[in-house]
């Protein structure tokens, strides 16, 4: 099974395949909400992986300081005002600052590549404060082991489809068309399936103390960098 990744549609792509046009034009759809209540205790926050800022913005509706990170500058030239812009690799990120939160939403955490993996956590130990809080969200392992071809559903104006699904034990890849206002687009990935257990440590082996699980399905989690 290959980790390569590619993308298509209207607009360009970055490099993991995702397309600017599509993240520029999707709404922001509450991926916040199960950790909100503990997220405004922190009064800055630095996002890995922001694309074109969609939790960013809603981060700063929030009253927090944001700070984005993405390789693309394609994604960060849509970031919304007031946002810092900061156009790196997760995994080579040296700001020489340190942030009350760290946040790696979007299922980062589910890269294929162990070494992948730890290199975005440790990428977020260099950057939190001392008893800080890094926030991360996962896949939802259930469903990547029973998802199937096909129509997956709609929200917010977004239709899913999974065009492809193939699985070698905890990976999975698949080729997914989203169709938004009459376009289409296409991403191919290979994602890895990703237990609590798991997820816990990783982060443990980074440096990182107790983690909190949040939200009823239990996809977040937020984990405590030792002072």
């Amino acid at each position: 099974m290959s980790h390569g990744v590619s993308g298509a549609g209207e607009g360009p792509q970055t490099p993991d395949g995702c397309s600017v046009e599509l993240y520029r034009r999707l709404p922001y759809m509450g991926e916040l909400e199960a950790i909100e209540p503990v997220l405004i205790e922190h009064p800055a926050v630095l996002e890995l992986g922001c694309g074109t800022g969609r939790l960013c913005a809603r981060m700063v509706a929030l009253g927090l300081r944001v700070t984005g990170v993405d390789e693309s500058a394609e994604m960060l030239a849509h970031l919304p005002a007031g946002v810092e812009a900061v156009c790196s690799s997760i995994e080579t990120l040296a700001l020489g600052r340190r942030w009350p939160a760290v946040l790696l939403a979007s299922h980062l955490v589910n890269h294929p590549e162990s070494a992948v993996r730890e290199a975005f956590a440790a990428a977020a130990w260099r950057h939190l404060a001392p008893g800080g809080s890094f926030f991360v969200k996962r896949h939802d392992t259930t469903w990547l082991q029973t998802v199937q071809a096909g129509f997956l559903g709609a929200a917010n104006g977004v239709a899913y489809h999974a065009e492809q699904v193939e699985r070698r034990g905890a990976e999975v890849s698949m080729r997914l068309r989203y169709e938004l206002d009459g376009a289409s687009w296409w991403h191919s990935f290979t994602t890895m399936a990703m237990s609590e257990t798991d997820v816990e440590s990783l982060l443990r082996a980074q440096g990182f103390g107790a983690c909190r699980w949040l939200g009823a399905g239990r996809l977040w989690v937020m984990a405590t960098a030792q002072p």
